[in-house]
């Protein structure tokens, strides 16, 4: 049976979600036989905030999507749980599991691809001075 995922969706914010916990019942349908795995970058308890990333691999262990989240104990108390769920549906959301209801994807003001300026480390230098970083002998 096709997954339906309207039948999951949420009002959050004023917006349509889809919970990982759906997006995880979406990705087995399709996929049975890939995995997640949930890895902990950094977990400061002292500071109250957890880092956690997510993989997605297929049958042969390809990695096919990741997924990073982090959480503050401010923001959400069992912030630890939270960050590795919110890892997981991020690399869901990578893999196309609840794309279109996803607000990891919504930027905001703050867009991940807003042009920019040149950068000072690309600028031209006089005398043929090297910028750094020479990538496949380009200039």
């Amino acid at each position: 049976m096709a997954f339906d995922p309207k039948k999951y969706l949420i009002n959050l914010k004023g917006k349509e979600y889809l919970p990982v916990s759906a997006r995880l019942i979406w990705f087995r349908q399709e996929h049975p036989d890939w995995s997640i795995i949930t890895t902990p970058i950094e977990i400061n308890m002292e500071k109250n905030f957890a880092i956690f990333s997510a993989s997605i691999m297929n049958a042969e262990g390809k990695i096919i999507a990741t997924g990073t989240k982090m959480e503050t104990i401010k923001d959400f108390g069992d912030f630890l749980e939270k960050a590795e769920t919110g890892s997981v549906g991020r690399a869901l959301a990578m893999c196309g599991f609840g794309t279109q209801f996803a607000p990891e994807f919504s930027e905001g003001n703050r867009l991940a691809d807003a042009p920019q300026g040149p950068s000072a480390r690309f600028a031209p230098r006089p005398n043929g001075a090297s910028n750094g970083g020479n990538f496949n002998n380009r200039p």
